[in-house]
């Protein structure tokens, strides 16, 4: 193939990552249930094949946390504290907010939490909160006495009250929620998560990171949405109910042109390389290799950032193909690609741009 000077090639090697829906999904969810996160990348849309539907992402992630939104479950082992379920509107907006109420008798308890084993020296615990008469939530990773890892959350200010052991933060989800996390890399291999409502009084650094409260059976807090993840710093909630889940978080749905739908646990869903990734500038696609990887005939698609296809390429199976398309063809804002079937790799010919996360050469 020859090009003028100033043409550059931009290779791929199309290692699509496949894995399945590990659960339904509606049309307007915004996080993605898959068997396996493993290779998956924030830097590349993914396309669920049923559906023809594409998702760009900002997070990936596993809640390593059982029934996260259903805290009157027996997997929540309470003390001195009942939880009143459905009680308000969670974040999302749905009935599925629980609350927490310490009882009368409380003192330093007053508290939920499951026991889990912790595998990583990196972990992060997070919830929604909402003050529901008490104005307090402190958020514990107890490991022991004065080891215990704590943040102690202001839900009438949206501050960090105090922490131990942990870099804390909270964050306005609206309608007076906050999600408050609180992250630790000590290493622990086992301990209890605690979720403790409160009224603001000091926390004990000695018995736990534990307040001693006074509850009357009606004061408490609206919790929703917990998460425990092997990461340094929360990310997209992911619900789960009697197992812990993997998949895609802050999902945008639909997009690349593409129409947002539900589908079935079970559905594949791929990740599929971008050819040059956000390009605010036009490019112009003045040639292109590909070759079929010999499991068929291939196809190559490359679209613009709306959708539209502006190169369907056919191969047949196990055969490289080189393709000159003289002044070659527009693509207003990047190229994309929309369909890899059957293909191993490709080589685009550009004029003047390129992407960090593709190798160059000449």
């Amino acid at each position: 193939m020859g090009f003028l000077l100033d043409t550059q090639a931009t290779r791929s090697n199309l290692l699509s990552v496949d894995t399945t829906l590990a659960a339904n999904i509606n049309a307007t969810q915004d996080y993605i249930p898959v068997a396996s996160t493993a290779n998956f990348s924030t830097s590349v849309v993914a396309e669920i094949e049923t559906t023809n539907e594409v998702v760009s992402f900002d997070s990936i992630t596993t809640n390593r946390l059982n029934y996260s939104e259903q805290f009157d479950n027996g997997y929540w082992s309470k003390a001195a504290l009942t939880v009143s379920a459905n009680a308000g509107v969670a974040p999302n907006g749905t009935t599925t907010a629980d609350k927490a109420i310490p009882n009368s008798s409380g003192g330093s308890a007053g508290n939920l939490g499951p026991f889990v084993s912790i595998s990583s020296t990196s972990n992060t615990y997070s919830i929604f909160a909402k003050a529901d008469g008490f104005n307090f939530i402190s958020l514990i990773f107890q490991s022991g006495a004065s080891n215990s890892q704590g943040g102690q959350f202001n839900l009438a200010t949206g501050v960090v009250a105090v922490t131990q052991n942990a870099t804390a933060t909270i964050t306005d989800a609206g309608n007076g929620w906050y999600r408050c996390s609180i992250f630790s890399n000590t290493a622990v291999s086992s301990g209890t998560l605690v979720i403790q409502p409160n009224d603001g009084s000091t926390p004990d650094t000695s018995n736990n990171f534990r307040c001693t409260i006074s509850g009357d059976g009606t004061k408490g807090v609206l919790i929703w949405g917990a998460q425990l993840e092997a990461v340094a710093a929360v990310t997209g909630y992911l619900p789960v109910t009697s197992a812990s889940l993997s998949g895609l978080t802050t999902v945008t749905r639909g997009v690349n042109g593409t129409t947002a739908a539900s589908a079935t646990s079970g559905d594949s869903i791929q990740q599929l390389p971008y050819a040059l990734l956000n390009v605010d500038m036009p490019v112009r696609l003045q040639g292109l290799s590909v070759s079929s990887d010999g499991t068929g005939a291939g196809r190559l698609t490359l679209c613009d950032n709306n959708g539209d296809t502006l190169c369907d390429v056919d191969i047949p199976d196990n055969r490289l193909f080189d393709l000159d398309f003289g002044g070659g063809i527009l693509f207003p804002n990047g190229i994309f690609i929309s369909n890899s079937n059957n293909i191993t790799a490709y080589t685009l010919y550009t004029s003047g741009y390129n992407t960090p996360n593709l190798t160059a050469g000449g």
